[in-house]
């Protein structure tokens, strides 16, 4: 029995491939009547009458091009390839080449039809990997509910910020193309019909997290997108991917990221959230604000990670589950408004107290040390000051069940969003200094005494600021678009005479 390598197989196929897509539609029928004797001129044709066709002149050019084409030949894989013993076993000896190869060039010609990103042998090796190994390094991919206009991805510490698009992205796995067979991406429905993007990274070695006690990953890319942009950007379901090959899993059930159910949201069925696009004159100005505070971040020890993801978890309640919109312009949660104020204010807490020995008069120091960390100038402190207090007094109210009391929730949030982003700058930068404003306390020390001191301010907390700023560090908050179905795009364009095969 003649035997051929995984290498002639890829070979015979290409050269298939190669000759049927130089083909016009009427020299696949011509050839077709000539390999089943019908020599009738005026033959009805329909749309099964066609694919019958397109299949049986594929199956002919990929026998013809077959090492020993009698059709039982064996697929031998060729020695030290790299298999992994997770991944189904390679064909063998009891597999006929001829049923392979028709797999895989079916397979390429679908993804040929629905991308122009890959040549012929680009998108073959894609196929017979996706069909026979070997395994590729898996990727994390995540919808989110924003999506790029222009670019093709943009960077977000460590993470890819990309649009669903199959004719364009050759990172995308082969089962979110139209018609290839095991198409069971139940994300893209998100990504294509209500204009979701997606986060990704290559996991590497790190592991995944599977609950709440699992490493926090998920946290600092949905807290940079939601510091720069205006609108909630929330996290929804979560697969596995081998980059421009195939879903690895799971095909049922797609499982939010445990970290979501922190901050008090989902993709519910049947409420979907809006989606938005980032207009291409924003991107560069949204990747340099992520760029900059997540280099930041990645700066920061243990301790102060841990201080910034416990603030981070309460904006992100607020942001996304209060003053988010799902359904139009109502919130995604009857939540009591002053409870809000509570959480921002336990926010600001987690980043500003500290310091004197204690926690009395705890209100007053979070409200000064939050002035004097984002104020531009002495009236600008006054209010940060003045908002911040009246977020306690809401808070206050809260707790004790006292008259609601108003405060501005959405000033106060925004004076969150600017302490978050200085407090990373003023801790990255203390961490460099020596004496009482270094170390644990070191921070809120410097702010105390910066209150008095303006040499002090001047240099160790202005200056930092805007040498931040300097790099691309102020989060652009640029106007976003909302996503409408008039904007719905197939993964790929009108298929092609030889898309169905």
């Amino acid at each position: 029995m003649t035997t051929t390598s995984q290498q002639e197989l890829t070979d015979a196929v290409v050269h298939a491939l190669r000759q049927m897509r130089g083909m016009t539609a009427r020299d696949i029928t011509a050839l077709s009547r000539q390999l089943t004797g019908d020599t009738r001129s005026k033959r009805r044709s329909n749309a099964l009458v066609q694919v019958m066709e397109r299949r049986r002149v594929l199956e002919y050019l990929v026998q013809a091009r077959l090492p020993g084409s009698d059709g039982g030949a064996s697929i031998l894989p060729e020695a030290d390839d790299g298999m992994s013993q997770e991944q189904p076993d390679p064909p063998g000896s009891q597999q006929d080449a001829k049923a392979v190869a028709l797999q895989t060039a079916r397979v390429a010609l679908k993804i040929l039809a629905n991308s122009d990103r890959f040549s012929t042998e680009e998108a073959v090796m894609r196929a017979f990997g996706s069909i026979c190994g070997p395994q590729l390094p898996e990727w994390e991919y995540i919808c989110v509910n924003v999506a790029l206009d222009g670019a093709p991805c943009v960077d977000v510490g460590g993470w890819q910020l990309a649009t669903f698009d199959y004719a364009t992205d050759p990172a995308l796995p082969l089962t979110g193309a139209p018609g290839v067979g095991g198409d069971l991406l139940a994300p893209r429905v998100l990504h294509e019909m209500y204009g979701f993007g997606l986060l990704r990274r290559a996991l590497g070695n790190d592991p995944v997290p599977v609950d709440d006690d699992g490493p926090r990953v998920l946290v600092w890319p949905l807290l940079a997108l939601n510091l720069a942009l205006e609108a909630p950007v929330v996290a929804g379901r979560r697969y596995l991917v081998e980059p421009g090959r195939r879903v690895l899993g799971p095909h049922l059930g797609w499982p939010d990221p445990s970290e979501v159910a922190r901050w008090g949201y989902t993709f519910a069925p049947g409420r979907p959230w809006p989606s938005y696009v980032i207009n291409r004159t924003h991107e560069s100005e949204v990747a340099a604000f992520c760029r900059a505070f997540l280099a930041g971040v990645s700066r920061l020890d243990a301790r102060r990670r841990d201080q910034l993801a416990r603030a981070a978890d309460h904006f992100l309640f607020v942001k996304c589950h209060v003053l988010g919109e799902a359904e139009g312009s109502a919130p995604a949660s009857s939540l009591h408004l002053s409870e809000a104020a509570f959480r921002l204010t336990a926010a600001l807490e987690c980043l500003l107290t500290g310091g004197d020995g204690g926690r009395s008069d705890l209100s007053r120091k979070v409200q000064q040390r939050a002035a004097v960390l984002v104020g531009e100038d002495d009236d600008d402190r006054l209010q940060v000051r003045n908002t911040v207090g009246a977020g306690y007094a809401a808070r206050s109210a809260y707790v004790h069940g006292d008259k609601e009391k108003e405060s501005d929730l959405q000033a106060l949030q925004r004076v969150v969003c600017r302490v978050l982003v200085h407090w990373v700058v003023q801790a990255t930068h203390c961490a460099q200094l020596s004496g009482r404003h270094t170390g644990r306390e070191g921070l809120v020390n410097l702010l105390d005494d910066a209150l008095l001191s303006g040499g002090l301010h001047q240099e160790h907390v202005a200056g930092p600021r805007d040498a931040f700023r300097a790099d691309g560090g102020t989060p652009p908050l640029p106007p976003l678009t909302r996503w409408t179905p008039d904007r719905f795009q197939s993964a790929g364009p009108t298929h092609s005479p030889l898309d169905v095969v």
